[in-house]
């Protein structure tokens, strides 16, 4: 009897650690997949710089739709609300052949910027729920310390700027700003759209609020994507990264040493399992390359 109790424990920690055996070959497995795909975005050219992958061109192509369709409705959008302006009601008249074609632009720009959100929103939710990682836009602790420290920086109290990692706090700032204003001015123009529909369930007070909030964002909008996000990227930083999808190690490791030394860890683990000496492979949930919109933003 006790000889087969001894032969089934045996057999049961064998199992035990074929499984434990098992589980450490797949981690291990994902590990060294993970460093690869990180290790791959660094791109050594022939005169001896080196240039980073920043931006897949699925990110690149939806940031070029959210460009063209929001400049689009920014544009058109405004043209309706200071149409009592000689000037503009001039072009409405006589270049554009009257409000309606406006109306029509403005609401063809629409539908692009909705499916390039839906798009965008997919992406996300098979980042969280697929490949259970949150993405390196989702707000974090270090964002809060990285505030901090810009603004020191800023006032002349900090003589280093903050390390950040794939996005800044500014990045992130604007991301989700992008996505709070694409709530709000698609449902307030859904109302002005279908007016009579949605009296049908809510008072009609609410048409004339829909049309002074959906104003009131427009002109925000337009105003932080023209002062706001084209200083920090194309003025402060000559950040050019969403049209080329590259930036240099220089500029890495000015603007994203915590990214880039991620990917230059990866890559030193892999050319050591070459020499049989691995160093320790990235976290496991070390964050990969996400969309933007759009940034945004932007993703």
């Amino acid at each position: 009897m006790s000889t087969n109790l001894k032969n089934k424990k045996n057999l049961t920690t064998a199992a035990d650690e074929d499984m434990i055996a098992r589980a450490r070959a797949l981690a291990r497995a994902r590990r060294i997949a993970r460093a690869k795909e990180l290790a791959s975005r660094i791109r050594p050219q022939v005169n001896g710089t080196v240039r980073v992958l920043r931006f897949s061109l699925k990110e690149r192509i939806q940031h070029f739709i959210l460009i063209f369709s929001f400049t689009t409705l920014g544009f058109t959008g405004l043209m309706q609300t200071f149409s009592a302006w000689l000037p503009i009601a001039w072009v409405i008249n006589v270049l554009l052949g009257g409000v309606d074609t406006l109306r029509v632009i403005h609401h063809l720009a629409a539908f692009a910027f909705a499916a390039q959100t839906i798009v965008h929103g997919f992406d996300i939710l098979v980042h969280w729920f697929v490949k259970r990682d949150l993405g390196s836009m989702f707000p974090a602790w270090s964002d809060l310390t990285g505030l901090i420290g810009m603004l020191k920086y800023n006032l002349g109290l900090a003589k280093t700027r903050p390390e950040f990692d794939r996005f800044s706090v500014e990045e992130k700032v604007e991301y989700w700003a992008l996505w709070w204003g694409t709530i709000v001015m698609g449902l307030t123009g859904i109302f002005q759209w279908y007016p009579s529909l949605v009296t049908q369930v809510l008072p009609g007070m609410v048409i004339p609020m829909a049309r002074l909030v959906h104003m009131l964002e427009a002109i925000l909008a337009v105003l932080a994507i023209a002062v706001w996000h084209s200083y920090h990227t194309m003025i402060k930083e000559r950040n050019l990264s969403i049209f080329t999808g590259y930036m240099s190690d220089h500029e890495m490791e000015e603007n994203h040493p915590v990214e880039y030394h991620r990917l230059l860890k990866a890559r030193e683990f892999l050319e050591d399992l070459k020499t049989k000496k691995p160093a320790a492979a990235p976290a496991q949930n070390a964050k990969v390359e996400e969309p933007v919109a759009v940034e945004q933003a932007s993703e």
